[in-house]
């Protein structure tokens, strides 16, 4: 992994408390607006929940006030660069998933997610796989079967080198099983491979599910530890006898080298954003589930994620980071 150590010193002043003891006030965030970086097109999933918790958290009054900015391109890698080269001062922070570490493993950025501090995971959205209308399977049971019986035979879809592409792999690294992955652009270039019948197996979003469930594509399961409110119809893989979870887990990072105490202050914020009914319920019908995690915690979940998809990167050989 590559590390950045800039660092920078906060401001704190000491103030005297009613019972004459010292307490640190908030350290100083020198701007009025802070940026919350979307690396990836307005009206995306990525853009729409950030500006859902970026609007709790400015309903809630606090300074500075959070304006989301999107910088697109390279799939996501240049506005996450921009916050990686970015002063650690609480101005300037990222709203991303697993595709810094996608982008990393095979060789696209030479930082990974330890190139930044997490804040706060903010909310997640289980995987969805869907078969095509002609695929010889219907349900994880036989997707199993069949891919044990035809290795390598299964074709499925994704957009390689991104967080679909490490998704895809986790899953038939979890199986025990072999796919031939075949690349594609995005979501909805995906979904039409899979519609027309081109490729059996992918990964769909939650909006794609609604439309294309039961009547054109197969539900195989979604991937949570409960049905989605939304799907209520397709089972989750554990009813299905296989105990395997896979999310999008989406969060607030900073550059590397903010203080304790400003990641503190981000994490507490966030997570007052996050308990507005009306924030909860916006991302619920996105597909997505609250749950916050602090800094530490959220730290230590990308521990666990790099590590899982470092293997299948090496196992298949697409491992390409410095």
């Amino acid at each position: 992994m590559s590390y950045r150590t800039t660092c920078i010193a906060l401001a704190a002043t000491a103030v005297v408390t009613a019972s004459g003891g010292m307490a640190q006030a908030a350290p100083e965030i020198p701007c009025s607006t802070a940026r919350l970086v979307v690396p990836y097109g307005a009206g995306g999933g990525s853009d729409l929940q950030a500006r859902v918790i970026a609007d709790s958290y400015n309903r809630l009054g606090f300074e500075p006030q959070l304006q989301v900015i999107n910088i697109t391109g390279q799939g996501g890698n240049k506005g996450a660069s921009e916050v990686f080269s970015a002063e650690p001062d609480g101005c300037t922070m990222l709203f991303q998933h697993e595709a810094i570490l996608a982008s990393y493993l095979t060789g696209r950025v030479d930082f990974s997610w330890d190139g930044f501090t997490p804040v706060a995971m903010t909310n997640v959205e289980p995987a969805i796989f869907a078969a095509s209308p002609n695929a010889p399977f219907g349900d994880i049971d036989t997707l199993l079967s069949y891919a044990k019986e035809h290795p390598g035979e299964v074709l499925a879809a994704a957009s390689i080198a991104s967080n679909t592409h490490f998704i895809l792999l986790q899953l038939q690294d979890m199986l025990d099983v072999s796919f031939n992955i075949i690349g594609y652009e995005g979501g909805r270039e995906r979904v039409t491979a899979l519609l027309s019948d081109t490729v059996q197996l992918g990964q769909v979003g939650e909006s794609d599910a609604k439309q294309y469930f039961p009547d054109q594509l197969k539900a195989l399961g979604i991937f949570a530890d409960e049905r989605s409110g939304t799907l209520p119809d397709v089972p989750t893989a554990i009813e299905q006898g296989h105990d395997i979870e896979i999310y999008v887990t989406r969060g607030v990072l900073m550059p590397a080298g903010a203080s304790e105490d400003l990641v503190a202050l981000y994490g507490e914020r966030i997570e007052e954003a996050l308990k507005d009914p009306k924030a909860t319920e916006a991302l619920v019908k996105m597909g997505n589930t609250v749950r916050f995690r602090d800094g530490a915690t959220y730290s230590a979940w990308w521990g666990e994620q790099a590590a899982q998809w470092e293997k299948v990167a090496r196992a298949i050989g697409i491992y390409m980071a410095n």
